[in-house]
């Protein structure tokens, strides 16, 4: 998960939690009040009722309540004595009983009345929510219990809209949060968006680039300031690294080439016996295949400390002729046919000598890895609109699949052994995709279906 979506589930976590608590304080706050409000209303009836009860009771007259606060008719009250006598009852009464929760002295019930009977506003269901109350009271030496309800089903239905408005006002809030929430981590994490972008583009290319440092010393500056020192450190240790290959590779070249010098001037000499002639000609051809390493290695260096191109208008089908040419004997002594279908002419802007060594590689690479017998090489030299496509097959053992995307790696072989054995320094194609990355074209290499194997270069023309 992207450390912006963390942020956004974060702070829309926090808010909502926080809304969601202040959102259910205030409505058990609005529900609780309406209920002590009726409360007070039960319990001044009650109160008014008793003192009706006394003076009849002292004056031995019958029970008028003409003059109470509120119309008794809209109540259900039920009044008996100690004894269970009934002193008083409503009208409301006869329509339904309401039974009191054992131990509560108020309480909230609801109540089956049919509309057809009275209209107490009903729901749906003819269902009716009641606000109960039970009080005592002593009247001249013995209890007197008054059972008082309401009918709230009118507040029941305010209540259920009150919950139904909070609870969309709580979805819109929380999809504004979540929208505020990811602007807010955009915002948040758009300097350091802007760090690693910066930084992909600082590459082997551009290691003299730099992240640049913002106005405010916060924790961001700091970030871009250790980054900035990491990258001088991999600059200073890259340009030593390609000035000790290059230096190296020039150091070893005048040795090796004296040492080849003085062994083939021992073999020209008549009086050597056949096992020091056999050692003598295994050590030249090592010379020979460290002349090669060595010379790779100072052309790979010089192409990667200069990344220059000497560009002149430059004819692809006359480099290949030429290359194939240049290979006429060994391709005759090891049998290997040469079919071609290039395009002539096919010109491009580009350094006429780094794209001759790239086909070079690339043809020495489809002799040295071909049939032992009757070999096959296709070379195909194609323009389409911008692009050259330049593709060249030839036959062999397969490569395996591990191993392709490595094989432009420097020193890379696919069998160690084999490519001794052939001579190969595991530079050819590096240097050969460097030369192609120069001209900002692309190369590959895959096994074909009919057990070739395939190199294809596009340039652009």
């Amino acid at each position: 998960m992207k450390i912006r979506k963390k942020i956004t589930i974060w702070i829309s976590g926090t808010a909502l939690f926080s809304t969601l608590a202040f959102s259910s304080l205030i409505f058990f706050e609005l529900t609780e009040e309406p209920f002590k409000l009726i409360d007070k209303e039960l319990l001044h009836m009650a109160t008014v009722l008793t003192q009706r009860i006394q003076e009849t009771t002292n004056h031995e007259k019958a029970l008028d309540l003409n003059d109470m606060p509120y119309n008794p008719d809209e109540y259900w009250i039920v009044a008996q004595d100690d004894h269970k006598k009934e002193i008083y009852r409503s009208r409301l009464t006869q329509f339904t009983d309401i039974s009191t929760p054992i131990g509560k002295t108020r309480f909230v019930i609801e109540k089956h009345i049919p509309r057809t009977h009275i209209w107490l506003k009903q729901d749906r269901h003819d269902d009716v929510m009641f606000r109960g109350m039970v009080v005592q009271e002593r009247i001249n030496g013995r209890f007197v219990e008054i059972r008082i309800a309401k009918p709230i089903e009118d507040l029941e239905e305010e209540l259920i809209r009150l919950g139904m408005t909070i609870g969309i006002s709580l979805f819109l809030c929380a999809l504004t949060i979540f929208i505020l929430s990811y602007a807010l981590a955009g915002r948040i994490l758009r300097p350091i968006s802007a760090i690693i972008n910066q930084s992909r583009e600082i590459s082997e290319k551009s290691l003299d680039k730099r992240i640049p440092l913002g106005k405010t010393k916060d924790e961001l500056y700091e970030l871009s300031v250790a980054l900035n020192k990491m990258f001088d450190r991999i600059q200073l240790s890259f340009l030593r690294q390609k000035e000790f290959i290059g230096n190296a590779s020039h150091e070893l070249k005048s040795p090796i080439t004296l040492l080849m010098l003085a062994q083939e001037d021992i073999l020209l000499n008549e009086n050597l016996s056949l096992s020091a002639e056999d050692s003598l000609i295994k050590q030249l051809e090592t010379s020979r295949r460290m002349s090669h390493l060595v010379k790779n290695l100072l052309d790979l260096s010089r192409m990667e400390q200069q990344d220059k191109l000497h560009k002149e208008k430059t004819d692809l089908s006359q480099l290949i002729q030429r290359v194939v040419g240049d290979y006429a004997d060994v391709l005759a002594e090891k049998q290997i046919q040469v079919h071609r279908q290039i395009d002539t002419p096919c010109s491009m802007m580009g350094d006429p000598e780094k794209l001759f060594r790239l086909f070079v590689n690339l043809i020495d690479n489809a002799i040295r890895y071909n049939q032992p017998e009757k070999g096959i090489i296709k070379i195909t030299l194609t323009q389409s609109q911008a692009m050259a496509h330049i593709e060249i097959l030839n036959a062999g053992r397969e490569i395996p699949k591990q191993d392709l995307p490595r094989l432009f790696e420097q020193f890379y072989r696919v069998e160690k052994s084999r490519s001794q054995a052939l001579g190969g320094s595991g530079l050819g194609l590096a240097i050969a995709r460097k030369i192609v990355s120069l001209h900002n074209g692309t190369i590959s290499i895959r096994n074909t279906p009919d057990r070739m194997i395939q190199v294809m270069v596009e340039l652009p023309v």
